[in-house]
């Protein structure tokens, strides 16, 4: 009796030790698809208005994401992505864009369960479907920013037109 009730405590507390040295261990970083960009881009993004305004600017011109609502930054930055790799007609995108990681970053984005209802041909149709389906229910709204001589000007955007059938980006 008694070796079978230290054997079960050992069992118990070897457990529980496992999993408190699992919780304590290095944390994993959460999945942010704009690190891929600015690995190509460095201080290229900027999250700004307590996470409802996100800026790409590869140079003194910027892509403008505004998140309304409860909108997650999780959510405006996946649109940001995957605008910036299927839809930015930024020519310098190229290189980046055929990378495996900007590549696979995009599919990761793709497969979230968020967005199991835009599963379509072809990546960029799937990204397209993504997007219109953020701009049609004004959670996401697209803006062009220009820096010059100090001061910031926006003009609103269609998304839908923006993303409509261009040539500029990967097909996939």
């Amino acid at each position: 009796m008694k070796y079978r009730t230290v054997r079960v405590l050992v069992l118990v507390l070897g457990s529980v030790c496992t999993v408190g040295a699992q919780a304590v261990g290095p944390q994993e970083r959460p999945f942010d698809p704009l690190r891929q960009i600015t690995t190509g881009f460095p201080k290229s993004i900027e999250l700004k208005n307590k996470g409802k305004l996100l800026e790409f600017c590869p140079d003194n011109t910027c892509h403008g994401f505004v998140a309304k609502g409860g909108v997650a930054v999780t959510t405006l930055k996946d649109s940001a992505y995957l605008y910036v790799y299927f839809f930015s007609d930024y020519t310098y995108l190229e290189d980046w864009r055929a990378t495996d990681g900007a590549r696979s970053t995009a599919e990761r984005v793709l497969s979230k369960p968020d967005y199991r209802s835009c599963k379509k041909d072809t990546s960029r149709e799937s990204a397209r479907c993504v997007l219109l389906d953020l701009a049609h229910s004004g959670r996401i709204k697209l803006i062009f920013v220009r820096y010059d001589e100090g001061q910031r000007n926006v003009v609103p955007e269609d998304l839908a037109t923006e993303i409509a059938d261009k040539a500029s980006a990967p097909n996939q």
